[in-house]
């Protein structure tokens, strides 16, 4: 066993220096040895079908040089064009002692074949014997791509990362390395949506936005559904239920998103959610919140609809359970008693811990925050 593992170790070591070298009769010949010296341990450990292996190996061996000059060609020269480079062992030994790129040295034998004198002269650093080094050469294997691309350093620019960014990028790390997310959509119709907006304007004066109605009717769905108003608890290690109805919405802020708080969210009306929203969005966006307005909460949304964005995931806020990201409210082609109609449909998904609710629980919730849009004369207006 020790005989065969140092003579392995030699191999390895010579083979190394060989791709170094870029000298493919070497290379060929370190490929055959290890071939060999497999078969050889097969053989004594009585392991006919590898053994069987290794002797179809060094046969395919055999043919390795002529493989290998096709991704060892020459570093470049008119004189020998794409052939591999041909040296003599001595010289070989020359330049591995002094350490030089057998590609740069400039052949005078026969056939182009590197002799020992030209190795010489290249460690007597005789300028006709050397070509200049290449400068970022392009990769001629899969290894030498991977190195190639190691070396070559594109320029960029450290960009600095506000804290708040930094704090964001932590708490989501965290998020979706340990919460099992799960995800559930649903399209809800928006038709009674522009009339309600439209009435709400005529008869109090006042300008509520898609995104105050889905707030409403997230706070109206959780109540009925309290299965998604809950977290995780990683002291405890158990799911628990938040006694209000506290509902995030996410704020984009030139530091980055923050996710001030709409307490009470099932019991407010749709003007207040409203006044509400629009008041932290102000404060967030100045950087005048405290901390009691945007630490907690039970639910958050975010919406990207305003951005033309028809649907996306988004990731759980912990310690929250649950999180619905909205999307744009697009027209849709969709049946109306048996014949082809256009709607306005706004495309949700909410994105659950599993750990605190279950799909159940999902599709439950979404069909309760679905129905509300179905029944806004219902609603609470002031």
């Amino acid at each position: 066993d020790g005989t065969v593992q140092r003579a392995c170790h030699f191999v390895a070591v010579d083979a190394m220096r060989a791709v170094r070298q870029r000298d493919v009769r070497a290379m060929a010949a370190q490929m055959r040895a290890v071939v060999r010296l497999n078969a050889l341990g097969a053989a004594r450990d009585g392991d006919a079908g590898n053994m069987t292996t290794m002797m179809m190996m060094i046969s395919k061996a055999r043919g390795a040089p002529s493989t290998m000059r096709r991704s060892y060609a020459s570093a470049g020269g008119a004189d020998d064009g794409a052939r591999a480079i041909r040296i003599w062992p001595s010289a070989r030994a020359v330049l591995a002692a002094h350490d030089i790129d057998v590609s740069r040295v400039v052949a005078s034998g026969k056939h182009g074949i590197i002799t020992k004198e030209d190795a010489l002269a290249a460690a007597a650093g005789t300028s006709a014997s050397l070509r200049a080094p290449i400068a970022d050469e392009p990769p001629q294997t899969l290894l030498d791509d991977y190195a190639f691309g190691l070396t070559r350093a594109q320029t960029h620019e450290d960009v600095a990362v506000h804290k708040v960014r930094k704090v964001i990028a932590s708490r989501l790390s965290e998020s979706k390395r340990e919460a099992p997310h799960a995800y559930a959509d649903a399209d809800v119709d928006l038709s009674d949506i522009e009339g309600l907006r439209a009435r709400v304007l005529a008869d109090h004066g006042v300008k509520v936005s898609v995104n105050d109605c889905v707030m409403y009717a997230v706070g109206r769905a959780l109540r009925e559904v309290p299965a998604l108003n809950a977290g995780w608890d990683a002291t405890t290690m158990a799911a628990k239920s938040f006694d209000g109805v506290d509902v995030c919405v996410a704020v984009a802020t030139e530091d980055g998103l923050i996710t001030p708080i709409v307490t009470g969210a099932d019991v407010k009306s749709l003007t207040a959610i409203g006044a509400d929203v629009k008041a932290l969005a102000k404060k967030a966006r100045e950087g005048a919140l405290k901390p009691h307005e945007f630490m907690g909460g039970s639910f958050s949304v975010s919406n990207l609809g305003m951005f033309g964005v028809e649907s996306f995931s988004a990731i759980i806020n912990p310690p929250q359970g649950a999180i619905l990201a909205v999307g744009a409210g697009v027209d849709k082609v969709v049946l109306v008693d048996g014949a082809p109609a256009t709607k306005k449909v706004m495309t949700v998904r909410v994105s659950t811990d599993r750990r605190v609710a279950d799909e159940g629980d999902s599709a439950r919730w979404l069909a309760a925050f679905a129905d509300q849009f179905r029944k806004t004369d219902q609603w609470a207006i002031t």
